[in-house]
């Protein structure tokens, strides 16, 4: 019988790369802790809301509209990574229930704006006490300090992503 060769695993390869680069796995490892945390604050979320027969598209675009009243459908389509005729179907049932009103534009009558409606008050103030009840169990033992902390270096993060994402679509080749 021959000799048995060594074979070394994906994981193996990519563990000896950490070692030899540890500072790029910093970055790496809070990259992947934020996306960890946004996707299990989200699905924290959508369970609470279910409860209070709201979808997570639905209170997701509660909350874009909200912070960007007046926002087209298309803009709102692109800001939610949704194609225009899907974020039409949900625009649809948010004014169905009274939530939203669409409105077409003061100046080009082919857009229509989105705006929150009255009767859509109540449904932000149960998202708001779900919303500080989680906040306030995923901060326990956080200092106020540290907070702060997390919360600049996240704006600039954002900052900074915003203004990649523009680079990116600015550099990116005319489909016409």
């Amino acid at each position: 019988m021959g000799e048995r060769k060594r074979v070394i695993g994906g994981t193996a390869v990519l563990r000896e790369r950490e070692r030899a680069n540890p500072g790029r796995m910093e970055h790496s490892e809070l990259l992947y802790l934020m996306h960890e945390l946004s996707r299990m604050i989200s699905t924290g979320f959508d369970q609470v809301m279910i409860r209070h027969n709201l979808t997570h598209a639905q209170w997701w675009a509660l909350m874009h509209i909200y912070k960007r009243e007046g926002v087209t459908q298309t803009e709102l389509a692109t800001i939610m990574q949704m194609g225009r005729a899907s974020a039409g179907t949900l625009l649809e049932r948010l004014e169905a229930k009274g939530w939203i009103e669409r409105r077409a534009d003061a100046t080009d009558s082919r857009l229509r704006r989105v705006y929150l409606s009255p009767p859509v008050v109540p449904v932000f103030s149960v998202m708001q006490d779900e919303g500080t009840a989680l906040f306030c169990k995923l901060l326990k033992d956080v200092s106020p300090d540290a907070e702060q902390v997390m919360l600049t270096g996240m704006r600039q993060m954002r900052a900074n992503a915003e203004r990649m994402l523009r680079q990116q679509a600015q550099d990116e080749p005319d489909a016409s």
